[in-house]
């Protein structure tokens, strides 16, 4: 009896060892599986992830290969303008100019000094309710319509004279006004942008720059502004915010109606301060002739223009159109 249960656990215990060698089996093979899958799948992100970077530089050399092609376009359209349009615009319009333009500083004869006093920043209803209340010759100069002011060129509609204040680019400006001109616009931008403002400001004959330290100082694009200019018949008055501005150096191709900015009114918000600017402009109009001067529409720099009727008494304060005819002269 011994001898057949030594047999029977003996076969039990070769099952159980096949059993078990089995799961042991059936286990490394599923581990090989799973490890081999993880690998799969740690390679398949790998190899994506390395197509995904070739991509991404691919794409990088083409919208590097898209600009440079652009700019040669640009370039191109820049050479054949400056070599064909601009000579033979110059060309026929000097011929038959006999307006002579108006000259930066140039010393005029009248018997009353003039005055002008320019109003920047003019964008909403109660600054040009403001400005006409004042009982003197107040030149106001408007934003070009935008979201935050909308009805500026409605505004000018109710004026006699007036400006345009173009928003160009500054060196440091944390606020820059939409469709600020930038010194990286090319002639194209420019035209249209300037001939958008003609549109809309159709009795203007004369812009300024709001702000404009950087685009002013430009040799390229004053040039671009000024063939602009000369094309829709604007003269340009520079606000002087920088000391190395072309306007001058670019007039001598294109002679339009040109002036600059002798005083600025009221860079502190003080009466007293702004009466001292104004006399300044004052003495500037005795020797010369005239002089211009600019503020903005404080309430503080209007109120104190009205109750200086007396000390502007000594000048004529005028338009700046009616200025650009006593150069003329």
């Amino acid at each position: 009896m011994k001898k057949k249960s030594n047999k029977k656990n003996k076969k039990s215990n070769s099952i159980y060892k096949y059993i078990i060698f089995s799961l042991l089996t059936i286990i490394i093979a599923l581990s090989a599986f799973i490890g081999g899958y993880i690998l799969n799948q740690k390679q398949s992100q790998k190899e994506i992830k390395k197509y995904q970077n070739t991509l991404t530089l691919m794409q990088q050399k083409i919208n590097q290969l898209s600009k440079e092609i652009q700019n040669q376009k640009i370039k191109k359209q820049t050479i054949s303008y400056k070599n064909s349009e601009i000579i033979d615009f110059l060309q026929a319009t000097n011929k038959k100019q006999n307006i002579k333009p108006a000259q930066i500083n140039k010393k005029i004869n009248t018997k009353k000094p003039k005055l002008v006093i320019i109003i920047d920043d003019v964008a909403f209803r109660y600054e040009v309710n403001l400005i006409k209340s004042i009982p003197l010759k107040i030149t106001p100069s408007f934003f070009p319509p935008t979201k935050n002011h909308p009805f500026t060129a409605i505004y000018a509609k109710s004026f006699k004279d007036y400006m345009v204040h173009v928003p160009m680019q500054a060196i440091n400006y944390p606020h820059p006004e939409p469709k600020t001109l930038l010194v990286t616009d090319n002639y194209a931008i420019i035209k249209k942008r300037i001939d958008t403002i003609k549109k809309d400001f159709p009795k203007a004959h004369f812009i300024n720059n709001h702000t404009g330290s950087k685009f002013t100082a430009n040799l390229q694009a004053m040039n671009y502004l000024f063939i602009a200019l000369k094309k829709d018949h604007l003269g340009f008055v520079d606000s002087m915010t920088t000391p190395y501005s072309k306007s001058k150096i670019v007039d001598k191709i294109y002679h339009i109606p040109l002036f600059q900015r002798d005083i600025f009114l009221d860079n502190i918000q003080n009466p007293t301060y702004i009466r001292n600017q104004l006399k300044k402009a004052i003495a500037i109009a005795k020797k010369r002739g005239y002089a211009i001067a600019i503020g903005h529409p404080h309430k503080i720099t209007l109120e104190t223009l009205k109750n200086s009727k007396k000390l502007l008494s000594q000048v004529d304060v005028i338009y700046i159109d009616e200025l650009e005819k006593y150069a003329k002269n």
